[in-house]
């Protein structure tokens, strides 16, 4: 090797290191460390949304964490924790009352924590339930907690104008909700053994939810959809929906997540539009039998039942079956994986990102890729 060779590779070599040195020196800090409790009680659907939704923010951080990270301290590391839907016992007990003892305390030393439906359940102060005993309130008739699924009709509170200044001027909001706990405040006497605080609402329940003739009509109006609450020096949010699964509100996962850790003043405002089905929907006892259906449906139907199914989709906000629609997106029939792309770009399914993005890279159909184009254009515009 002669030596003008081995300056080359030197020059090569050092712009390589000062590349890299550069790259590191730009490397932007979040400003937000949020850890998502993957555990026997997090279900996936949820789990998943609102991991997508919290990424929203370029600013944050996130990274799922298990009952073992916890008890190896990685609280320490973390400005919130989100403790998602799926399972509220569940969580108690996968967690046990070593590693729910560490959480208490790290709270009550300034962590905040974000609890979603089932999470909501675990972090309640209910009597003869497996629970925390955080976020300041207790279930209100537990015997018939599945009261129900659709899009409810919310109302913010003056304290939750404050937190989503943007929808301020908008009466009535409609947001997925999915057999969430019905809250009232804690017994006192829990409170004044505990360092949470009584909740503050901040949306309170307009729908009637009571699906099935063994429910009582006339709970849920007025219970709280979200609630805040302290805990020590830490912060408590409680939402017993899900705005990280409802299109035009899935913003409002970071927004949250900036609040719990006490940084609301941080938090980067966003152009609210209004979503495409901004209207009360509750499935009844036949949505739900329609909904089971439609998994045999998508699996062995014809093009023209799948498109069906897909419409139906449309107008019949649903738990479960929404997540299939990434599946369609690689269906045998064109006409099916564009209408998969529609119904994700009407919904805002953060979730199907990526498999939309290589489902649009392999279309060679053109109807089908122009309609994948539009929706990926349109999730990726909601990143900030």
């Amino acid at each position: 090797m002669n030596k003008r060779t081995l300056i080359l590779i030197s020059a090569i070599l050092c712009g390589i290191l000062i590349g890299i040195s550069c790259n590191r020196e730009k490397t932007v800090q979040p400003l937000l460390k949020v850890g998502m409790l993957d555990g026997l009680g997090s279900g996936h659907t949820n789990m998943t949304e609102a991991f997508a939704a919290a990424q929203l923010d370029s600013r944050i951080s996130i990274k799922y964490i298990t009952s073992a990270n916890i008890a190896w301290g990685v609280l320490d590391s973390l400005d919130v924790l989100i403790i998602p839907g799926g399972g509220g016992s569940m969580h108690t007990f996968s967690l046990g009352n070593t590693n729910i003892d560490i959480i208490k305390k790290w709270a009550e030393n300034g962590g905040g924590i974000l609890c979603i439906c089932a999470g909501a359940y675990a972090l309640s102060h209910t009597p003869d339930y497996a629970c925390f005993g955080m976020n300041g309130a207790q279930v209100f008739d537990l015997d018939h907690s599945s009261r129900g699924q659709g899009l409810c009709s919310i109302a913010l509170t003056e304290e939750g104008k404050k937190l989503f200044p943007e929808l301020k001027d908008t009466d009535t909001l409609h947001i997925l909700f999915e057999n969430g706990p019905m809250l009232v405040p804690a017994d006192s006497a829990a409170l004044a053994e505990s360092p949470a605080t009584e909740y503050a609402p901040i949306a309170l329940m307009l729908s009637d939810v009571h699906t099935g003739a063994e429910f009582q009509s006339g709970i849920s109006p007025g219970k709280p959809f979200f609630l805040a609450n302290n805990y020590g020096k830490g912060r408590v949010f409680t939402s017993i929906g899900h705005p990280e699964g409802s299109a035009s509100f899935s913003w409002m996962i970071p927004r949250i997540l900036f609040w719990c850790a006490g940084k609301e003043d941080l938090a980067l405002p966003v152009e609210y539009k209004a979503p495409f089905l901004d209207r009360e929907v509750i499935m009844d006892e036949e949505d739900l039998q329609k909904e089971g259906s439609l998994y045999r449906t998508f699996v062995y139907g014809t093009k023209e039942e799948k498109l069906e199914g897909i419409n139906w989709m449309m107008t019949h906000p649903s738990w479960s079956m929404k997540t299939w629609a990434t599946c369609l997106l690689y269906d045998k029939d064109f006409e099916v994986r564009g209408a998969a792309a529609s119904y994700i770009l009407s919904t805002e399914l953060l979730t199907a990102k990526k498999d939309l993005e290589a489902a649009y890279a392999l279309e060679e159909n053109p109807n089908a890729k122009a309609i994948m184009q539009k929706a990926v254009e349109s999730l990726q515009s909601l990143y900030r």
